[in-house]
């Protein structure tokens, strides 16, 4: 096997929100009772976020990680540790409705990798490393509004080659 490093990691979760998250933000909305229903995510991307204002398909979900270290490695295995960054974007034509979307989609999210984490995860959250949550102010540009959730989490994984 070979290490798989950040690469692997943003792969594993992509691939699990993918599938996991547009259940978990339909309870969420049933939870809540008040009509409101987050989108599915039209378009997973691998990069850093740049204008967000151009992107054409929405809720649109940035992940990435910015930061990694080796923690210990020997000659065929390692442990490595990584910031992972994903960043949601959502629009919506009044910004209240879009407020209480925002904070939906972070807390589908940490829900999502939370069940990922007790479940099938090869990569697990590091313990001791708060789970961070940036909530963006809301644009608004004529009658859409526009914002984003930053989650920031911190992944490790022993891996062999």
């Amino acid at each position: 096997m070979a290490y798989t490093f950040a690469e692997g990691l943003v792969d594993e979760v992509v691939t699990y929100l993918t599938t996991n998250l547009p259940a978990k933000l339909d309870t969420i909305d049933t939870q809540m009772g008040d009509s409101i229903t987050t989108d599915d995510v039209a378009e997973w991307i691998r990069r850093d976020p740049s204008d967000i204002r151009a992107l054409t398909l929405v809720p649109a979900c940035f992940v990435v990680v910015p930061r990694s270290s080796i923690v210990n490695w020997r000659a065929d295995v390692m442990t490595s540790n990584h910031d992972l960054w994903i960043y949601l974007v959502a629009r919506d034509s009044d910004p209240e409705t879009l407020r209480k979307k925002i904070y939906r989609y972070g807390r589908g999210i940490w829900e999502t990798l939370v069940d990922h984490y007790f479940d099938t995860a090869t990569w697990k959250m590091s313990i001791g490393v708060e789970p961070r949550f940036d909530f963006s102010e809301t644009l608004t540009r004529g009658s859409m509004a526009m914002a984003d959730v930053k989650i920031e989490l911190n992944y490790e994984k022993l891996e062999t080659e």
